[in-house]
């Protein structure tokens, strides 16, 4: 029988609608994707920490503010955030627009149904009835991890694909100073490869291919995910019997066990953040120091369904 990627869909509206709300994206045991629009009046959650799980941020358009336990630190547009286990924070929207942004959760912890009940609590006890029931923890009498551990990103740093200048690399940013570019990994006229997050639940590079560029062939991960947001031109994805294209705006994941592979097919660049969840050392892949990464060939038996691979796009 033939095993086809699934079809891009629409994702699930948790609440809202037109301007501002929320869509679940994904919810898949490795990672829960919320697609957020929120204007600066919004409610914030209440100070918290995750005990299993890391939370990350990516800002579409407008403004987010990360409260930490000693400071407070802003992220823009195409600026990346993961908040590690253990580090106490909070998120609100900030400047006096609205704010577009991804809340990720990796891996999942249940993420989906947690969304789901927020948004349809209807008091105070069941909303802590909804928050006790998933990792999130409330402030502890005492300091938490070290907020110091925060990565803090900006992507599409000096140069793109056509450019070989590597942006200039920094460290974590906070309030009062900007945020990091990444570490570049190949700087070609027809490829760029950066590094934006590397911590154990998941690792974020930026891929930016030229036209016609090849990608990674047909493969499978056996004990991670591998996931691909796309954000500028179109990529290919292929499966063991079939391709699906995706143009700015797509969300691809592939749970481990599906075949899949990604070139740049049209005539145009194309840029994407590509997900690894776990990490399973990927970044160290990338740096050509892990030969025994969790990537190989596609079994014979074709591998797992690659239906079970989200293909989803971003609300307009």
């Amino acid at each position: 029988m033939e095993q086809v990627l699934p079809e891009i869909r629409e994702g699930e509206r948790i609440a809202g609608d037109g301007e501002l709300g929320v869509v679940l994206l994904a919810d898949l045991d490795e990672i829960g994707i919320a697609d957020v629009r929120a204007k600066p009046s919004d409610s914030t959650p209440p100070l918290h920490f995750h005990e299993r799980h890391a939370e990350c941020f990516l800002v579409l358009d407008g403004e987010i503010r990360l409260r930490l336990e000693d400071r407070e630190l802003q992220a823009g547009p195409e600026t990346w955030v993961l908040v590690p286990p253990g580090v106490l924070h909070t998120f609100g929207v900030s400047g006096d627009s609205i704010a577009h942004f991804l809340n990720i959760h990796v891996p999942s912890c249940g993420f989906g149904d947690f969304v789901r009940g927020l948004h349809a609590a209807e008091s105070e006890e069941e909303l802590r009835a909804v928050r006790a029931a998933f990792d999130q923890q409330p402030a502890p009498e005492y300091a938490s991890a070290d907020p110091g551990l925060v990565i803090h990103r900006r992507a599409g740093g000096s140069g793109g694909v056509g450019s070989t200048e590597p942006p200039k690399s920094a460290g974590a940013g906070f309030a009062g100073a900007g945020a990091g570019t990444g570490e570049t990994i190949t700087a070609r006229p027809e490829r760029r490869a950066t590094i934006l997050v590397d911590a154990d639940e998941l690792v974020v590079s930026e891929f930016s291919y030229g036209p016609g560029e090849r990608g990674a062939k047909l493969h499978v991960h056996r004990h991670h995910a591998d996931g691909f947001l796309v954000v500028e031109g179109e990529f290919t994805f292929a499966s063991r019997d079939g391709s699906v294209a995706g143009p700015g705006g797509t969300l691809l994941l592939f749970p481990p066990g599906v075949v899949h592979g990604f070139d740049n097919d049209s005539s145009a660049n194309a840029r994407c953040f590509n997900l690894h969840m776990p990490s399973s050392g990927f970044a160290d892949y990338l740096r050509g120091r892990n030969p025994d990464f969790d990537q190989h060939d596609p079994p014979v038996d074709g591998g797992a369904d690659p239906a079970s691979a989200v293909a989803v796009r971003l609300p307009e």
